[in-house]
């Protein structure tokens, strides 16, 4: 008896259906996917003949951050405008999504209107997938920013985008005394103060002096 060619087959079949048991997210080149479920996204490039990437994640509730940069050729300058980073929950299973984005006639026109940017994740009939999302601010340096650190922060915190699921558990702390609490206070302080950049201390300094 030949068993050989049917356990061929379901393995085949078995294969094909782990792979299809994923979200496959497009990402197209205007797109920087930052993090994805608190940690550093990892798209890998979609073909030999395309600009974009795809990125896997696993079925259910997906959480990312990414920024939409367009590029206009102006004369013989290139213009870059880019997107505040964007936080976006969505849940979906065994499917392929691709990103529906505005197109803008000009870098003015961007720069006028990429900060309400209105856009979508679409399935493979169109359909646009229900998601939760807001622009990702924060105050201060831009540069070098922490994202995997700021998506922590905000699920912890609760923000409208906020996993479900997210692994950053709040923090409890126990009850002390009113005295304990002030010296605890003025440890955190010290120990923030130290921490910081003379940028973020001058800018405390200076509130320190207005109060």
């Amino acid at each position: 008896m030949n068993i050989i060619k049917p356990l061929t087959f379901i393995m085949a079949i078995s294969a094909s259906a782990m792979s299809f048991a994923e979200v496959t997210l497009n990402v197209p080149s205007e797109i920087e996917v930052l993090v994805a479920n608190e940690a550093k996204a990892k798209p890998a490039s979609s073909g030999f003949f395309s600009a974009g990437k795809t990125l896997t994640l696993p079925n259910g509730e997906n959480q990312i951050i990414f920024r939409y940069t367009v590029n206009f050729d102006q004369s013989t300058e290139r213009t870059s405008v880019d997107s505040q980073p964007i936080i976006a929950t969505f849940n979906s299973t065994d499917s392929t999504l691709d990103f529906a984005l505005p197109t803008y006639r000009n870098a003015r026109e961007a720069q006028k209107n990429i900060r309400s940017i209105e856009w979508s994740l679409t399935d493979s009939n169109g359909n646009a997938v229900e998601l939760a999302q807001e622009e990702l601010i924060k105050g201060g340096m831009q540069i070098g920013r922490d994202f995997e650190r700021e998506s922590v922060d905000y699920n912890r915190a609760g923000g409208i985008a906020a996993l479900s699921n997210s692994q950053a558990m709040p923090v409890t702390l126990p009850a002390i005394s009113k005295k304990d609490a002030q010296n605890n206070a003025e440890e955190m302080l010290h120990f923030w103060y130290e921490k910081a950049d003379e940028e973020t201390r001058l800018r405390f300094k200076a509130f320190l002096n207005q109060q």
